[in-house]
Order: C-alpha cells, then structure tokens, then sequence
C-alpha cells in the first residue's frame, strides 16, 4: 500500500486542541496489518506513568466506539478490551526483553 493511500485512511486531527502549540504533540500512530500493529511511538510524556493515563482513556473511548459504531454493549466491550490487556501484559512481563506483548 502506498504513503497517499494510507494517508487517506488515517484519522483526522482532532478538534480541540487549544493549548499552546509548543504543548500539543501527536504521542503515538498506530495501524494495524492485518495479524498485529505497526506503530510509531513519541515517548514526550514527562512521567511514563502518565502514559497509563493516556492508555485507560484510550480503552474508555474504544469501549463508546464500539458500543456506538459496532452495537456492543460498552461495558461488555470495556471488560474484553481490559482482559485482553491483561492477559497480553502478563504475556509481556513473562517473554524476553524486547518481546511484544501479543
């Protein structure tokens, strides 16, 4: 697939992003491949643990997206996305550094 194909399947820009422009920046790009994602990451977070933050909000909103887009009832979809996690970090913490979690 091409660069100007891809870019046609990305998301836009979200709307309201209001702070100062030298404090808005893009944490991650994600695309998936079709048996696993393909992502580029900014670690720019001050604290790695604000990214859990960032993480659970992400999960949050995938849960409204499902329940809205995919008809899934949104805490069934909340519960698979958080086991899911779980069990990929459990699958992470217990592989070789460098392993991916899936």
């Amino acid at each position: 697939m091409d660069a100007k194909a891809l870019e046609q399947r990305a998301l836009p820009i979200p709307d309201g992003l209001d702070a100062p422009e030298d404090q808005v920046i893009e944490l991650a790009r994600v695309w998936w491949n079709g048996t696993g994602p393909l992502m580029n990451i900014r670690p720019a977070l001050a604290e790695p643990g604000a990214v859990g933050v960032v993480l659970a909000e992400l999960a949050w909103h995938y849960s409204h997206a499902y329940a809205e887009h995919r008809g899934l009832d949104q805490a069934t979809a909340f519960k698979a996305i958080c086991d899911s996690w779980s069990a990929a970090h459990a699958r992470a913490a217990a592989s070789a550094e460098g392993a991916t979690a899936q």
